[in-house]
C-alpha cells in the first residue's frame, strides 16, 4: 500500500488551523521534507498503571488488563526484535488494595520484570509522602525521571530521581525526559523536602543539554495531561515524541465508539514546524501503546511507521509465572476484599468520567454518609470532590475490599463553618474544569445546585437551594453560616478549593470517609440510591428562577458542639481488622489520618 506523505510546509499550514493543533491518524504517515529514513524506533509505553495488578473486571467477569497479559503481548513484541523501548509515564501507585498492602512495591516487582527502560514520575506517587516512593526508587531496575522535581538533600528522594536519561538503542542515543505535573503540591502528599518548577522550562533545559551531548531523539515522558502535552509540543523546539499521562486519555481505537478526531497517535506542529508525535495509553493497563516511528540523520520524524495499540483482552494467555506471583501477593487481600459491609440493590456508579461531570448514585451515597455521621454535630451541607471517588460498585453484597477501592485515600471527614457566598463560591470552582474532567466537580449533600457550562468559569451557578430539614428546599442565603462537611483534603485547599481554608470553626473529625461510608452501609443496607436532581445542568432548580445568589460578607459564626473522635468513633469490624493486620481501613490508615491531621495547616492528602 502506497504511504501517504504530507510537505513540511502543508504541515505546518494546517497545524496552524483553530487551536494549533490538528491530530493525525497514523497509521503510516511520511512527512516530507526530513531527510531519507536511517532508523526506526518501536516506542511500548503504558500510563496511570495505578495498582491495577489484576485485570479489570465489569462484575466478576475480567474486561481487559492485567500486568500477566501484558507481559505476554511484551514477550510477543520483543521476539520481533528491532529497536524498540518499553515505557511508563506515571502513577504506578495507587488505586487497588494491593497499594493499600504493599505500597507500590508489588507492582515494582512486576515492572522490574518487565523490563521496562524507563518510568515518569506521577502525583499519585507521593499520595503517602516520599518514603514510599524512595522504596520504590532504591529497588527499581530502571531510572525514575522527573525534570522538574528538585530535591533537597534533607529528603529520602534524594539522589534517586533523574531528570533525564540516555539509552542506546540499535546503537543510537536516545533521550528521554521526565516531567510531572506541577500540581502535585495540590493534588498528593509530597511534604516538605520536595519542589516542583515549571514543565516547560524543564523540557527546554533537557532538550539543550541532551542537544549539546550530541543526542537528537528526545522522548519527553510526562505526567501532565494531554492539554499540556500538545502545549509542550508547540512550544518546545528539539522533541521527537511525548509519551504521556496524567489525563487518561484513551486515542484511537481505545475510544468506544471510534471518534475520528481523537487518533493514535496525534502529530502536532513544534515551533520550527517539525512534527512531534504525541501519545497516551488510556489507564489501568487495559492497553497497551505501540508506536515505530522513522527517524532521519538530524533526528527528525520521517514517519509514523505504525501506531498499533494492543487490547490486553480476556483471551490473551496470561504469563504463568506472574499468576503465580498474583496469587501470593493475593492471599492478604482475599480475605479483607470478602469481608461484607452491606448490600446495594442497585450499582453504584462511580465511573471516572461521571462523578466528574455529573451527579452520580455514588455520590450522593457518599456525601448522604458524610452528613449522617456528622449531623449531631451540626453539619448541614456535604461536599465531595469527584477525583476522590476512584470506581464503581456493582448491585449486591458490598465488601470492604470494594469500599477501599472506591474510597483509597484515609482522608478524613472535617467540618467548617461557611457563608452561603463562600457555598457558591467552592461550587463554582468545582464546576470550573468540568472540561478536563478535574476531580474537583462537587457532589453534594444536604443541598441542590444548577449550573450552566456555556458560562465562563467562575460565573457557572445559577442557583443554590438547600434543605430545610423537612423535606423541601429553600434558596441559600449568602449572609447566612451553613456548617459544611468535606474531606481533609480539599479542606486544606486542595482540587483548588481555596475557599474552604477560609472557612471558621474547623474541626477535623478524625473519622476516616471510608469508615463512614461503611457504617451507612451497615446501618441502612440494602441502599437503593437514586440520581434525583440534585445537580441540574442548563437548567433551573425546581420553584427557582435560574439566577446566582450574590455574594456577601461575611456573617458572625455560630460555634457548633464538637462530635466525639474517641473510641467510638472506631468500629468494631475495624478493630478486629487492625488486630488481624488487615490494611486499608485498618492500622495503616489510621495511622496515616493521625499524622495527617498533625501536619493539616502544611499539607494535603491526594484524592484527585
Amino acid at each position: 500500500m502506497a504511504v501517504p506523505t504530507i510537505s513540511r510546509r502543508t504541515f505546518v499550514k494546517t497545524m496552524a488551523v483553530g487551536s494549533g493543533t490538528i491530530a493525525y491518524l497514523a497509521t503510516a504517515l511520511t512527512v516530507h521534507g526530513a531527510g531519507p529514513e536511517v532508523y526506526t524506533l518501536r516506542i511500548v509505553h503504558t500510563n496511570d498503571h495505578h495498582a491495577r495488578i489484576e485485570p479489570v473486571f465489569s462484575g466478576n467477569n475480567p474486561l481487559h488488563g492485567g500486568v500477566s497479559r501484558r507481559k505476554t503481548l511484551i514477550d510477543a513484541i520483543r521476539r520481533e526484535g528491532g529497536n524498540q523501548l518499553l515505557l511508563d509515564a506515571g502513577d504506578v501507585f495507587q488505586g487497588t488494595l494491593y497499594f493499600n498492602q504493599y505500597r507500590g512495591l508489588a507492582d515494582l516487582e512486576f515492572y522490574n520484570a518487565l523490563k521496562y527502560d524507563a518510568v515518569a514520575i506521577g502525583n499519585h506517587e507521593f499520595d503517602i509522602g516520599q518514603a514510599p516512593l524512595a522504596d520504590f526508587a532504591r529497588g527499581a531496575t530502571f531510572p525514575l525521571l522527573s525534570a522538574n522535581i528538585q530535591v533537597d538533600r534533607s529528603s529520602p528522594l534524594f539522589g534517586l530521581i533523574k531528570p533525564w536519561v540516555v539509552i542506546w538503542v540499535g546503537g543510537q542515543p536516545i533521550g528521554i525526559i521526565g516531567v510531572t505535573t506541577e500540581d502535585t503540591p495540590v493534588l498528593s502528599n509530597p511534604g516538605p523536602g520536595v519542589r516542583f518548577t515549571n514543565y516547560i522550562g524543564a523540557v527546554r533545559l533537557g532538550v539543550a543539554s541532551l542537544r549539546r551531548d550530541g543526542v537528537n531523539k528526545i522522548i519527553a515522558l510526562t505526567h501532565v495531561g494531554v492539554q499540556a502535552d500538545r502545549e509542550l509540543a508547540r512550544r518546545v523546539d528539539g522533541l521527537s515524541v511525548i509519551i504521556g499521562g496524567h489525563s487518561h486519555t484513551p486515542m484511537g481505537p481505545m475510544v468506544n465508539p471510534p471518534v475520528p478526531d481523537r487518533p493514535y497517535p496525534e502529530v502536532i506542529a513544534s515551533p520550527s514546524g517539525k512534527p512531534v508525535i504525541v501519545a497516551q495509553d488510556w489507564e489501568w493497563g487495559r492497553w497497551l501503546g505501540d508506536l515505530t516511528i522513522g527517524f532521519d540523520a538530524n533526528g527528525d520524524v520521517t514517519r509514523v511507521v505504525a501506531g498499533q495499540p494492543t487490547e490486553v483482552l480476556p483471551r490473551i494467555e496470561p504469563d504463568q509465572g506472574f499468576e503465580n506471583r498474583i496469587t501470593t501477593f493475593k492471599g492478604p487481600l482475599d480475605q479483607l476484599r470478602a469481608t461484607p459491609v452491606g448490600e446495594t440493590r442497585v450499582a453504584l456508579n462511580g465511573a471516572r468520567a461521571d462523578v466528574r461531570s455529573k451527579e452520580t448514585n455514588l455520590g450522593n451515597l457518599i456525601a448522604d454518609s458524610m452528613l449522617a455521621k456528622t449531623a449531631p454535630a451540626g453539619a448541614q451541607l456535604a461536599i465531595m470532590n469527584g477525583g476522590g471517588i476512584r470506581t464503581s460498585i456493582p448491585a449486591g453484597r458490598v465488601t470492604l475490599g470494594q469500599v477501599l477501592e472506591v474510597m483509597p485515600f484515609g482522608n478524613t471527614l472535617v467540618l467548617l463553618t461557611l457563608t452561603g457566598a463562600q457555598v457558591k463560591e467552592a461550587l463554582e470552582n468545582g464546576v470550573s474544569q468540568v472540561e478536563q474532567s478535574a476531580g474537583r466537580f462537587p457532589q453534594v449533600g444536604g443541598m441542590r445546585y444548577s449550573w450552566n457550562p456555556s458560562a465562563p468559569a467562575g460565573s457557572r451557578i445559577t442557583g443554590i437551594q438547600v434543605s430545610d430539614g423537612r423535606g423541601g428546599f429553600t434558596p441559600i442565603d449568602p449572609n447566612a453560616s451553613y456548617r459544611v462537611v468535606v474531606n481533609n483534603f480539599i479542606a486544606g485547599g486542595g482540587d483548588g478549593y481555596s475557599v474552604l481554608q477560609r472557612g471558621t470553626n474547623k474541626v477535623d473529625t478524625g473519622f476516616l470517609d471510608a469508615d463512614v461510608l461503611v457504617e451507612y452501609l451497615q446501618a441502612r443496607s440494602p441502599v437503593n440510591p437514586q440520581v434525583e436532581g440534585r445537580i441540574v445542568q442548563g437548567g433551573a432548580l425546581p420553584g427557582a428562577a435560574a439566577a446566582a445568589p450574590a455574594p456577601a460578607s461575611t456573617p458572625a459564626e455560630t460555634p457548633a458542639a464538637l462530635p466525639r473522635t474517641g473510641g467510638d468513633s472506631l468500629p468494631a469490624w475495624l478493630l478486629a481488622l487492625a488486630a488481624a493486620g488487615a490494611i486499608g481501613g485498618g492500622l495503616r490508615l489510621r495511622e496515616r489520618a493521625t499524622r495527617i491531621a498533625a501536619a493539616s495547616e502544611r499539607e494535603t492528602v491526594e484524592v484527585e
